[in-house]
């Protein structure tokens, strides 16, 4: 098989079980489908295809997702309740304390906070929206004026023409 581009030609491996295995401990470590195939040393659409055809494989695949998951929820939780620290900058420089070391400030994350309550508990912390409309009022007033304006113009003549008036 010829190279294409100056790179060997891809070998499309099989799925072994231990390729399986690597891809998903990757997967529940990273959450990325491409980072996880290529640790495993196949290709990304090829574990697409396995997952399609094999149920024990899809169903793992899932819970290294959940894994995944939940340690996305976990970091999301240590930023928004207990803070990142960042160093201390004023006027573009490093602010250090007496000792020559830098200074570092607790900053908390206020939309993880939300995210993490509305996830949590959706019916306290949705999203509301309401709109109230009452055009009942309005809109007669609206239609009756418009009538009113109607009846206070002058009539335009209509001209009624016949195709066969019309030099």
């Amino acid at each position: 098989m010829p190279a294409h581009n100056g790179q060997p030609p891809r070998v499309k491996l099989r799925i072994t079980r231990r390729r399986q295995q690597r891809f998903l401990e990757m997967f529940a470590e990273t959450g990325n489908v491409s980072v996880s195939a290529e640790a495993a040393g196949i290709s990304r659409s090829g574990v697409y295809v396995h997952r399609g055809s094999d149920d024990a494989f899809a169903k793992a695949w899932e819970e290294a997702a959940q894994v995944a998951a939940d340690k996305l929820e976990a970091e999301a939780w240590r930023r928004g309740v207990d803070g990142v620290a960042e160093p201390l900058v004023s006027a573009g420089r490093l602010v250090c304390g007496e000792d020559g070391k830098p200074l570092f400030i607790q900053r908390y994350s206020d939309q993880l906070l939300v995210t993490l309550l509305r996830a949590h508990r959706p019916e306290k912390f949705r999203d509301r929206t309401s709109v109230e409309l009452d055009v009942s009022d309005r809109l007669a007033e609206r239609l009756e004026a418009a009538r009113r304006r109607s009846l206070a113009k002058p009539e335009t003549p209509v001209l009624d023409l016949k195709a066969d008036e019309v030099d």
